[in-house]
């Protein structure tokens, strides 16, 4: 009875929230277009480009055996360090180059495929998931805060964080046989298990090809919805008193830590949607301490848009979302208390930060191999794809 009380009650609170929304998006018709064209520009600009290759590359991958191929060659170092199977070692390498939500993504698909157990994929959502480098280096560090010398420490941060939550969910629900067998000729163990997966396979080329974009384009559009979706949230609580009324709410908590209370309303709005926060914290008149530990908490939290995301692509799987979003709250606790410790180690080396970081985080972010993931990717996928069409003519033959 309980439990129904409490379904009704998340069902009431859901319709008070569209309710809401959709008065709003009646009073404010021009503010809310003008919301929704900034969510499209952000999807179709940045997010498409750069998520749908990774989307259909990762697919083909999955398919073609190479995530296990890769699995054994990771086994003795993903299964002591986190207690899953080599097979994270995948999305891990992924997420950290792609960004949100390739990680979960990919973390999802494994599951689907019986390639974990549920309680694996719960431990590997929780650290695999995170933002990609291009975002922190150039779009937080050097466009949103203007602060280029920055974006090592917030890059560092936010793995740093990531992976001390990868440490702690190795103990979630520990079973007695632990990950890490030692392997006697492991490369050639992998490859002789690519080949086995190479021949079992009896889709076509063709089709796997066809369900990879097929499945890539429907999450890309999936993302693009909620994307928008709270833009337009977010835009509406600026216009309406809720921010004001959410900003009071938080000012004894601020006060509590000795943080400006300036940097509220740009925090909360954060929550909602990352990009629209982090730009605002940037606009702030505060310390580039406190500006530093609300962001690296964003980054690693995700806020709610990103979340969202999250779930509609896991959402095919078992995994447990609320379980999910404690590992990524925890995330956010521990960036922001790592950047508030290691901020003073940070200011030791400014000057040289300022001379030396803003010209290589440029270099970087536009280097050759920095961008070529996406590429580098594909040439794999064609690589194992002509191998494929190799194999099944020999079979046909």
């Amino acid at each position: 009875m309980r439990y129904k009380d409490t379904l009704s009650l998340s069902r009431l609170i859901t319709v008070c929230i569209i309710i809401l929304l959709t008065t709003g998006i009646i009073i404010f018709p021009q503010e809310v277009l003008e919301a929704s064209k900034r969510g499209i520009q952000l999807w179709f600009n940045t997010l498409f480009p750069s998520l749908f290759p990774f989307m259909v590359a990762t697919y083909l991958l999955i398919e073609l055996g190479v995530v296990h191929f890769i699995g054994i060659l990771f086994e003795p170092v993903m299964g002591p360090i986190f207690n899953v199977p080599g097979e994270g070692a995948f999305p891990w390498m992924m997420g950290i180059i792609s960004g949100y939500p390739i990680g979960a993504k990919i973390t999802a698909d494994l599951r689907c495929k019986g390639k974990i157990s549920q309680v694996e994929a719960q431990r590997l959502i929780a650290f695999t998931n995170n933002s990609g480098p291009l975002f922190i280096l150039g779009a937080v560090s050097a466009g949103m805060l203007s602060k280029a010398e920055t974006g090592f420490f917030l890059l560092a941060i936010h793995y740093l964080s990531s992976l001390t939550v990868g440490l702690l969910f190795r103990f979630y629900k520990k079973e007695k046989k632990v990950h890490g067998k030692k392997y006697k000729n492991i490369i050639k163990k992998s490859f002789q298990q690519l080949s086995l997966i190479q021949k079992n396979n009896s889709k076509k080329i063709g089709l796997i090809l066809k369900e990879s974009i097929m499945s890539s384009m429907d999450t890309v559009v999936q993302i693009g919805g909620f994307v928008i979706l709270f833009s337009v949230t977010s835009q509406l609580l600026e216009l309406s008193s809720l921010l004001d009324l959410f900003t009071k709410l938080f000012k004894p908590f601020f006060k509590l830590i000795v943080f400006s209370p300036k940097l509220i309303s740009a925090f909360l709005l954060g929550i909602i949607e990352i990009t629209n926060g982090i730009s605002r914290i940037g606009l702030c008149s505060a310390s580039l301490k406190e500006e530093l530990a609300l962001v690296s908490f964003l980054i690693a939290f995700g806020g709610l848009s990103v979340f969202m995301q999250t779930v509609s692509v896991i959402s095919s799987s078992d995994i447990n979302i609320p379980i999910y979003a404690c590992a990524k709250l925890l995330q956010g606790l521990f960036a922001f208390i790592y950047s508030v410790t290691f901020y003073p180690q940070m200011t030791k080396i400014s000057a040289y930060t300022q001379t030396v970081f803003n010209p290589i985080s440029y270099n970087i972010t536009n280097s050759f191999w920095f961008k070529s993931g996406p590429y580098l990717c594909a040439f794999i996928c064609i690589l194992f794809i002509l191998f494929n069409i190799k194999l099944f003519r020999t079979k046909e033959n």
